[in-house]
């Protein structure tokens, strides 16, 4: 079995120019870092990876965000819950105003496509809308959902669609805005919470966030339409730290986030 990888180590430039850990392991966390999270609704960026992005910032790196949708739909249930729920266009103006604090805490900038969700689809002219954002900005890692997560068709379609514009982002035959650029790596997040057995997401990276977890948390409470996330993600953060301390060795560990390879790192 793959030992997952220890992020929690002193961060050190080898003689390449990547940053290598104290064990001589490459990691997620290097400095001046250029990181694109992708996340199909309002709070998934957020409530997956928040203290990831937290980190990241914090290490000079500069993070931008894009939400596919507002979550207008399917992921508001505290405007739902109102005895007369605004329209749509006025529920998307409030998670707006959510994504922007969320982001803002953790020191990120925040874009949207608005492409409306649940359904969300992607035609070839939405998958070159991202191809030529991921052009723009030139990451070098991407940070996305878990391919398998079934159990939320959106997060699903997401990642196909991003897995598309970083594999294609490239060539210069595939013609968009921006020039070509070279392919970052990328890196899936949690699946929906609770559904790792059935979607089989088992970390391999492990990101120690004990030191920005209540910048975290304090995101988290920017989403009041998911009033739910909080608790919910507080829980998974001290599951995870558990799991890095007891098998990636960060002995030191007590809230973390977990991700899993899919290209490069």
């Amino acid at each position: 079995m793959m030992k997952p990888w220890n992020f929690c180590m002193e961060i050190i430039p080898s003689s390449s120019g990547r940053w290598i850990d104290g064990k001589g392991e490459r990691t997620m966390l290097r400095e001046g870092r250029r990181v694109m999270v992708f996340s199909a609704h309002a709070a998934d960026f957020c409530s997956r990876a928040g203290g990831t992005i937290a980190r990241l910032v914090d290490l000079g790196g500069e993070v931008l965000v894009y939400d596919m949708t507002y979550g207008e739909r399917c992921e508001s249930p505290g405007i739902y819950a109102r005895s007369e729920p605004p329209p749509l266009d006025e529920i998307k103006k409030i998670r707006w105003r959510e994504m922007q604090g969320a982001a803002g805490t953790l020191g990120a900038e925040i874009r949207c496509f608005d492409f409306g969700d649940s359904p969300l689809i992607f035609d070839t002219d939405r998958r070159l809308q991202i191809t030529d954002a991921v052009r723009s900005f030139k990451p070098d890692l991407v940070l996305t959902h878990w391919h398998n997560d079934v159990l939320h068709p959106d997060h699903v379609e997401t990642t196909k669609a991003v897995i598309w514009a970083c594999r294609y982002c490239d060539a210069p035959g595939v013609k968009t805005d921006h020039n070509w650029c070279e392919e970052p790596d990328i890196v899936c997040y949690e699946a929906t919470l609770g559904t790792a057995p059935v979607t089989r997401y088992l970390p391999d990276l492990y990101v120690d966030i004990t030191s920005v977890y209540e910048r975290k948390m304090e995101a988290l409470r920017h989403l009041a339409s998911q009033s739910q996330l909080p608790g919910n993600y507080a829980v998974l953060a001290r599951y995870r730290g558990l799991e890095a301390k007891t098998t990636a060795n960060m002995k030191t560990c007590i809230y973390a986030e977990g991700f899993c390879r899919m290209v490069g790192q």
